[in-house]
């Protein structure tokens, strides 16, 4: 779609307000502002004439962005993720959707077809060797210079250029600071934007063209991490002319080493990539992912004995327990919601074994038994969830919670998880609102799990 067209309807009075309603008013983030955006819809109609107004007059200015700090480990920075106020995200929601169909080739891949097309490669005999290429702090090393040059070689209409350049140079603040006398971001696509990930694929369209088109490799990226199949003798003289590109671009990549980030080397030696491990065509998960997915039902178990300590009321008790029953099985199948699959097992699905699976399910029954658990709580199967996920559809299984398919009932029986008797004084509207942010906050954290292992 042309830029001008797609402007004119994404922006359109009507499709803000739906942007609102279909996507932003259930939601739990709060801005440097401190508005929740439920309480946007008192004052809707000049919010979005606000919106409208200064995004057509080229003259829209984004509040600064509130950093949430997201810990990657003692040995690593934590990583920045900027958090909008509710009308910046209308707007970058409505932007986002903007770039999508000017760039439709830059909505990112998931992860199943790419596992899956590197696992038709690996096994077709073409290619002896890999090398895998990691870029040293993507989002926040991309240039500005890149992402202006790249998305205005299509986009000649000054009111979305003016909103892309604004969105990138506004700054993340902590919440305690404000946002007055903050300087400029000058570098880098600010994390957890509507448009973050489209900018950065976008940014990379032309390199990844360039290495695509190179007969005789196979190249594959997939946000930070590159990969090449290449025949004998072919990976390293590939990986450093990648890498001396990236480098022009104004982007690093770890230098190659054996302990690095960037590995080369043969076919026969096992390597990851996306958080599953390639050994002779064999495709698993990493150890550490699987440790991590295990560490998350010890956290869980954990949570449960530190909140019923204090517990002496039989009523809360067994409430506590549901809980936690809920969050393990969660965990263990994930979730249908907003009309994805999402959970560990889903991002997994294209393993060609399921012996590490049936290993976790062990460990989770040996820590329900250190816990004293093993009696009352009866975890459902990954073996089974991997059997759902690989021959059903999204709407056919019952064994995996469909949160978009629940009952007015059902919403409050879950709700009543966290709030107990509280629930049946509640309009059903604030049901389905408290429930959408407590699934919403339920699903990030099964999400982390899975930024976590890639």
């Amino acid at each position: 779609m042309k830029a001008p067209q797609s402007f004119k309807d994404r922006f359109a009075k009507d499709h803000l307000v739906q942007i609102y309603t279909d996507r932003i008013v259930k939601s739990a983030a709060i801005g440097i502002d401190r508005v929740r955006a439920s309480r946007l819809g008192d004052n809707l109609s000049d919010e979005i004439s606000l919106i409208h107004s200064r995004v057509h007059g080229g003259i829209y200015k984004f509040t600064a962005y509130k950093e949430k700090l997201i810990s990657k480990g003692a040995q690593s920075s934590p990583r920045q993720i900027s958090i909008p106020t509710v009308r910046d995200r209308i707007t970058l929601r409505a932007l986002c959707e903007c770039l999508g169909d000017i760039y439709p080739e830059a909505k990112l891949k998931l992860p199943h077809n790419v596992i899956d097309a590197l696992k038709a490669e690996v096994t077709t005999g073409t290619y002896a060797e890999f090398a895998k290429i990691d870029l040293q702090k993507f989002y926040p090393s991309i240039p500005h210079k890149l992402v202006l040059s790249s998305t205005w070689s299509r986009i000649r209409k000054r009111e979305i250029r003016s909103l892309i350049d604004k969105a990138i140079s506004t700054p993340t603040v902590p919440g305690s600071r404000g946002s007055s006398n903050v300087a400029k971001n000058e570098r880098g696509v600010p994390q957890g934007l509507a448009i973050s990930n489209l900018l950065a694929e976008i940014s990379m369209l032309e390199v990844d063209k360039e290495f695509c088109s190179i007969s005789g490799i196979w190249y594959c990226r997939y946000v930070d991490d590159i990969l090449i199949l290449a025949p004998h003798g072919k990976a390293e003289g590939a990986a450093r002319e990648i890498i001396l590109r990236l480098k022009r671009m104004g982007l690093t990549a770890h230098p190659p080493g054996p302990s690095s980030k960037t590995r080369i080397g043969p076919l026969t030696e096992q390597f990851s990539f996306l958080g599953y491990l390639i050994d002779n065509g064999q495709v698993s998960i990493r150890r550490e992912s699987v440790l991590r997915f295990e560490s998350s039902i010890a956290k869980i178990l954990t949570a449960y004995k530190h909140k019923t300590s204090s517990i002496t009321n039989a009523k809360e008790h067994e409430r506590a327990l549901a809980y936690c029953r809920w969050k393990i099985n969660l965990r263990i199948t994930g979730c249908t919601f907003n009309g994805k699959r999402l959970g560990w097992v889903a991002y997994f699905s294209q393993i060609t074994t399921t012996s590490q699976l049936r290993s976790i399910g062990w460990t989770i029954s040996k820590l329900l038994a250190r816990f004293k658990l093993d009696g009352r709580i009866k975890p459902k199967s990954l073996i089974k969830t991997y059997y759902e996920l690989t021959s059903r559809s999204i709407d056919s299984s019952s064994y995996i919670p469909n949160f978009d398919a629940l009952t007015i009932s059902q919403k409050r029986d879950r709700l009543a998880m966290w709030i107990g008797d509280r629930v049946n004084a509640l309009s059903d509207e604030r049901v389905e609102r408290l429930l959408a942010i407590k699934i919403t906050r339920a699903v990030r954290d099964l999400e982390t799990d899975i930024a976590q292992s890639s």
